[in-house]
């Protein structure tokens, strides 16, 4: 009998280290071939709107921003040991041109974001919950530093922070952390942290009817 695999999930606020944390935990389980799903990678692409109502319009801290059934219908697939294809219509990474990839199913599924908690029915297919808690103020400055090094426009950079980061993030992310199983402070690199979880990820795997 194949075991289905396990679910996990990561959620945090912008630039709290959610990627770092999730190749870190592949790093940990390389014998069980994770795979990450990247929330933003299902971000809509907005094409519905004229470039003029877009701007208005557009959001990536809302839920508004996100391709839901997509993200679930694909998560769903994996879990049933089906392959998935990536980028999927309608969302921004096909409208860049991502190169398309044929994902195969894994023993470990990671999925990471700051909105994937707050939609009920993807919450429900992640096994382990994990939170990364940082200070905002450090996030700010990561971000700050991130964004300003990708755009090269500072204010640009605090008009969009103020718009768009600010009105969402305690209603759609901060507020998430009650479904969480583990929250984990993530200043810095926590490796017992990331061990801990790793060991009980594995404990699931190798136990999945305890």
């Amino acid at each position: 009998m194949v075991e289905r695999p396990i679910t996990i999930g990561i959620m945090g606020g912008s630039a709290s280290g959610k990627t770092t944390f999730a190749a870190a935990l592949v790093e940990q389980l390389t014998d069980y071939s994770p795979i990450i799903l990247h929330q933003d990678s299902y971000f809509r692409d907005w094409s519905e709107y004229s470039a003029e109502e877009r701007e208005k319009v557009i959001t990536a801290n809302h839920p508004d921003a996100v391709q839901w059934d997509v993200l679930i219908s694909d998560i769903k697939k994996l879990r049933g040991l089906k392959t998935i294809e990536t980028p999927a219509l309608g969302t921004r990474a096909a409208q860049r041109g991502n190169d398309k990839q044929i994902i195969q199913p894994s023993r470990v599924v990671i999925v990471e974001g700051h909105l994937i908690f707050w939609n009920e029915q993807l919450r429900e297919l992640i096994d382990l919950k994990i939170y990364l808690d940082v200070d905002a103020h450090e996030r700010v400055l990561r971000r700050i530093l991130r964004d300003v090094g990708r755009h090269g426009d500072l204010e640009r950079v605090v008009s969009w922070y103020r718009r768009d980061v600010i009105p969402n993030f305690p209603v759609y992310t901060e507020s998430c952390k009650q479904y969480a199983d583990i929250i984990i402070p993530y200043m810095t690199a926590n490796p017992v942290a990331l061990q801990t979880v790793a060991s009980g990820i594995r404990s699931m795997l190798n136990n999945p009817h305890s």
